[in-house]
C-alpha cells in the first residue's frame, strides 16, 4: 500500500518559529530581528492586503522550506522476493519393468508400477507449490539417462510434462548411476546451494558406465543430497492371487539404493503399493520441509526536493515584492 511519509516529523513545530519570535517581549521594536513578522509596522503606508500577500509569501516559503528538511518521502508497494531454498530433481525409472501390473487403482483394478509412479510424481510437485518457493527438475532413466525438465520455478508446466511421460518412452535397461551423474551435472550447472535428489527405481543398475556408487561419491562431495525410494509389489502368492508365488520386485537392488542413500548423507525408503509410495514422497517432504526465504522491501522515492524548490520560488517571489516596494 502506497503512503507519504516523514523521516523528522517533529521538526514541524519549527513552523510555528516566527510567531513565537514575533509575540516575543524585547527592550524596543527595533531590536526585533523577525521582521517579516512585523511586516504591518514597517510598512504603513502599503495597503494592507498587500502586505498581508507579501507576509502570506514568505510565511509560505518557511513552511515549504521546513517540510523539506521534514525529509518527506513516498512509499511504494511492497514487494517480496522469494529466494529458492533449495533445488530438487526427481529421478523416475522408466524401464519396461515399470509396466508390471502389481498395483491397484482405487476401484481395485490392476494397474501398472508406472501410472502410479507418475501420479505420485504429480502430487509431490503440487504439494510443493503451495509452500514453498523450490525449483524442480525431472529426469527419465532407462538405456540412458534424460532431463525431462530442467530446474524451473513453473509448477504448472512441470505438471504438464510429467503427464505427457508415457510407456513408449521406456527402455529395456536401468541406468542409475547415468541418472545421478546428470543431476549432478544439472546442478552444477543451476549453481545452486542446496541440491536435492529423490531417485526411484523398481530394478538394479544394468546398464554400462559409471555405477552409482560411484556418481553418489561424486554427488557427496558436490554437497549433494540423494533421497531413494525402491519401488514394487510383495511377494505373489497363490492363495491371494490364484498365482504361483513369485517376487515381482526380485530384481530391486535395495542394497545398492541404501549405499547411494548413505553416501550422500540422504535416506532409503521402500514402497510396496501406492499409497505407501505417496507416504514415502510426504515423508521426504517433510524432511525438506524447511520454507523459503522470504525478503521484502518498500521502494523509497525522496521527495524534499519538491519543497525546497518550491520554499525557493517563493521566497524569491518575496525579496522582489520588498524590492519593489522599497525601490
Amino acid at each position: 500500500m502506497e503512503s507519504l511519509n516523514f523521516h523528522w516529523l517533529w521538526m514541524f513545530l519549527l513552523v510555528f518559529l516566527p510567531l513565537i519570535v514575533r509575540f516575543l517581549p524585547g527592550k524596543s521594536k527595533k531590536h526585533e530581528f523577525i521582521y517579516i513578522t512585523s511586516l504591518p509596522h514597517y510598512l504603513p503606508h502599503e495597503p494592507k492586503n498587500k502586505v498581508y500577500q507579501l507576509f502570506g509569501l514568505a510565511m509560505a516559503a518557511w513552511v515549504f522550506l521546513i517540510i523539506a528538511l521534514m525529509r518527506p518521502y513516498y512509499l511504494d508497494t511492497t514487494i517480496v522476493i522469494n529466494r529458492p531454498h533449495r533445488d530438487i530433481m526427481l529421478a523416475v525409472d522408466i524401464s519396461d519393468s515399470m509396466e508390471i501390473q502389481d498395483m491397484y487403482d482405487s476401484s481395485n483394478k490392476p494397474i501398472s508400477r508406472f501410472a502410479v509412479v507418475k501420479k505420485q510424481l504429480k502430487e509431490f510437485i503440487e504439494s510443493r507449490d503451495e509452500k514453498f518457493n523450490d525449483r524442480m527438475g525431472v529426469i527419465l532413466f532407462a538405456d540412458h539417462a534424460y532431463v525431462l525438465s530442467p530446474l524451473t520455478f513453473d509448477k504448472k508446466s512441470l505438471l504438464e510434462l510429467v503427464d505427457e511421460i508415457d510407456a513408449s518412452m521406456a527402455g529395456q535397461l536401468t541406468n542409475i548411476g547415468d541418472a545421478i551423474n546428470l543431476a549432478i551435472e544439472r546442478f552444477e550447472e543451476a549453481g545452486t546451494n542446496q541440491k536435492i535428489l529423490i531417485l526411484l527405481s523398481d530394478g538394479r543398475n544394468t546398464a554400462e558406465g559409471i555405477s552409482p556408487v560411484e556418481a553418489a561419491s561424486i554427488a557427496r562431495d558436490k554437497d549433494m543430497k540423494i533421497y531413494t525410494i525402491g519401488f514394487g509389489g510383495g511377494v505373489f502368492t497363490a492363495d491371494d492371487r490364484g498365482l504361483d508365488s513369485r517376487d515381482p520386485s526380485a530384481e530391486l537392488d535395495e542394497e545398492t539404493l541404501k549405499k547411494v542413500a548413505d553416501i550422500t548423507h540422504g535416506a532409503y525408503y521402500r514402497a510396496r503399493d501406492s499409497r505407501s509410495l505417496h507416504g514415502r514422497y510426504q515423508e521426504i517432504n517433510f524432511l525438506e520441509a524447511t520454507e523459503s526465504d522470504v525478503e521484502s522491501f518498500r521502494p523509497e522515492k525522496e521527495l524534499y526536493f519538491y519543497p525546497l524548490l518550491i520554499s525557493l520560488i517563493l521566497s524569491l517571489a518575496t525579496a522582489v515584492q520588498v524590492r519593489r516596494i522599497n525601490g
